[in-house]
């Protein structure tokens, strides 16, 4: 894969897979890949560690608000809206006591890829760059 470099692949039998794991050369980030022809889920996730630096939910609050709307996609909750019209298999963000991660699956390739492209917008271009409300009112919450 371009722009990839290949750390480790690997047959993992429990799941009967294939596992390979990437390296992104211009970010160093880690990149697993499942494969298996046998199963029709696309599943996506994307993951931060988020330590936190006390115990008032930072990055549950956090996740709360990037799920608040994105540069391209300006809606007060375009994850419900998404989960209306989706014929995804899983829809969700989750917080742990050192990670935050936004999973997605399907078994549409076409609505994959939208729930892929919102997902990211919203990790990479929250709204709360725009406006303070959507963390306020989930702090709140």
């Amino acid at each position: 894969m371009k722009g990839y470099t290949l750390i480790e692949e690997k047959y993992v039998a429990e799941i009967r897979s294939t596992a390979y794991i990437y390296r992104h050369d211009k970010t160093g980030a880690n990149v697993l890949y499942l494969y298996n022809p046998d199963d029709d889920n696309k599943v996506f996730c994307i993951s931060f560690c988020t330590p936190p630096e006390d115990n008032c939910g930072t990055p549950h609050i956090l996740e709360h608000t990037v799920l608040c709307g994105s540069d391209r996609f300006p809606l007060k909750d375009p994850f419900m809206q998404l989960g209306k019209g989706s014929l995804n298999t899983f829809l969700n963000a989750m917080t742990y006591p050192d990670k935050t991660m936004y999973p997605v699956a399907s078994q549409n390739d076409k609505d994959f890829m939208t729930l892929m492209d919102v997902y990211l917008d919203a990790v990479f271009h929250p709204f709360i760059k725009h406006s303070k409300k959507p963390l306020m009112q989930e702090g709140w919450h």
